[in-house]
């Protein structure tokens, strides 16, 4: 008799064991599809940035002082040039690739130069 009551006891404790897992797995299932709409509204954050900046840019080209445009849009200062920058980053790496990756192996040649000597 004892080893029944052990046995079911047993069944119980892995039946729960179970069910933790598959709620722990559900949970990472909801939190995998969060973070999906998260980088998913990142990117789209980064894209309206971007084209923010783009069509600040084409106003200053028409000759409109960056202040000003913080002014007429109801933008702080801060705001316009951030926009400007992620529209100017969007474009640059195209036009600056080589340099970039120059510059970067020149540093991470000296860096590793430098841990050399020490």
């Amino acid at each position: 008799m004892a080893a029944t009551k052990t046995d079911s006891r047993s069944q119980t404790a892995r039946a729960r064991a179970r069910q933790a897992m598959a709620d722990e797995l559900e949970r990472a299932r909801k939190r995998e599809s969060k973070l999906v709409a998260v980088f998913s509204a990142i990117d789209a954050r980064a894209d309206a940035e971007a084209a923010l900046g783009e069509a600040l840019i084409e106003l200053k080209d028409l000759g409109v002082a960056q202040s000003d445009l913080a002014e007429m849009t109801g933008l702080s200062a801060r705001e316009v040039g951030t926009a400007i920058r992620a529209a100017k980053d969007r474009t640059a790496p195209d036009d600056q690739t080589p340099e970039t990756t120059d510059e970067h192996a020149s540093d991470t040649t000296s860096d590793h130069n430098g841990a050399e000597s020490h």
